[in-house]
């Protein structure tokens, strides 16, 4: 196999996209008349349900072949793959926030997210981004990077917010006594503090150079 040459490729994906990969056994599944499943009709699957998640995609792809071949025998492996691009990296500054925001309401809603848990997450959004935006680099503008992983048992979403600031855990702070005045206590806090109580789970590193705060909301 020395002697065949491969051409080399690179491709950006912007946070939303997927790759679908697939074998031959795809395109040249066969049905009980010889015709071939073919490019066409895998792209009109694939263009159909674009906006669903990976594991859904494949198996519309896989019902939609099971219908083409019927009972005809096949005599090639039939493999798929689907990845979604979930990380999105992105200016620390405060008017990326509704960037930020959109990037994580495409997975909620894939998930019928209650708009209750919507509004909380967008809430932890605006403390946990803004934070990052006012204070990581401050003077300077860097990069933050937010990952969005979407559980099943139980539905849950992750989100993960990543920089190279300064230090800073906002975790490490005592919560605001919320029995006091505006004026009587501490300025400062609050924000994580609704953080806290309305996301089921919160933590926060500070591993190879880098911020790591994650937050996890069930999504009920």
């Amino acid at each position: 196999m020395e002697d065949i040459r491969y051409s080399e490729g690179v491709l950006t994906l912007e946070p939303g996209d997927k790759i679908f990969q697939y074998t031959d056994g795809v395109t040249e599944a066969t049905n009980a008349h010889n015709e071939l499943y073919g490019k066409e009709r895998l792209d009109a699957v694939l263009n159909g349900n674009s906006k669903r998640l990976p594991d859904e995609i494949i198996d519309a792809v896989k019902e939609d072949i099971d219908s083409f071949v019927d009972d005809a025998p096949q005599f090639d492996d039939i493999t798929m793959l689907c990845l979604d691009m979930k990380e999105l990296m992105i200016d620390a500054a405060i008017e990326n926030i509704a960037t930020v925001t959109a990037f994580i309401d495409e997975q909620l809603e894939q998930r019928d997210c209650p708009m209750k848990t919507k509004m909380q997450v967008h809430v932890a959004i605006d403390e946990l981004f803004g934070n990052i935006a006012y204070y990581a680099y401050n003077p300077e503008i860097g990069i933050a990077t937010v990952r969005v992983e979407v559980t099943d048992n139980p539905l849950a979403v992750v989100i993960t917010f990543i920089d190279n600031g300064i230090p800073y855990d906002p975790l490490a702070k005592a919560d605001p006594d919320i029995t006091l005045s505006s004026e009587e206590r501490d300025v400062g806090g609050l924000g994580i503090y609704m953080v806290k109580k309305t996301m089921d789970d919160i933590s926060y590193e500070y591993k190879d150079g880098q911020n790591i705060l994650r937050i996890k909301k069930l999504l009920l």
